[in-house]
């Protein structure tokens, strides 16, 4: 039994010893791969930085455009309100009659010669 006991703990051992030459042999192969993972991490940091430092002033400029357009488009609500209100009186003012602009005047009279009149009369 004490045989069986020895075999067993030298193959326990030998494939414990294997197991971490594998995992020294992994770290090793790995290693090139974490210094790019670093490098890569590093360069992500300074594009993220330089993407804050330029989208910055475009998105401030993007809000402001934006509150400008809401502006012009209340603007724009307000005259269309009132044209649509001009229009409305002018269509009342239309449906009454002949429009009016200014007071009414007396006719002048013919600034031509009385014996114009007279010819035309008789034709």
């Amino acid at each position: 039994m004490e045989l069986a006991l020895t075999i067993f703990n030298v193959g326990a051992g030998v494939g414990i010893a294997l197991v971490g030459a594998a995992v020294a042999y992994l770290a090793w192969r790995l290693t090139p791969l974490i210094a790019e993972t670093r490098e890569l991490t590093r360069d992500l940091q300074r594009l993220s930085q330089v993407t804050e430092t330029e989208l910055r002033p475009l998105l401030d400029r993007a809000r402001e455009v934006t509150r400008s357009a809401e502006v012009l488009t209340d603007d724009a609500a307000v005259k269309v309100a009132r044209l649509t209100e001009t229009l409305d009186a002018l269509e009342d003012v239309a449906g009454r009659g002949p429009i009016t602009l200014a007071p009414h005047r007396a006719a002048a009279g013919s600034v031509e010669s009385a014996h114009i009149q007279e010819e035309q009369a008789d034709r």
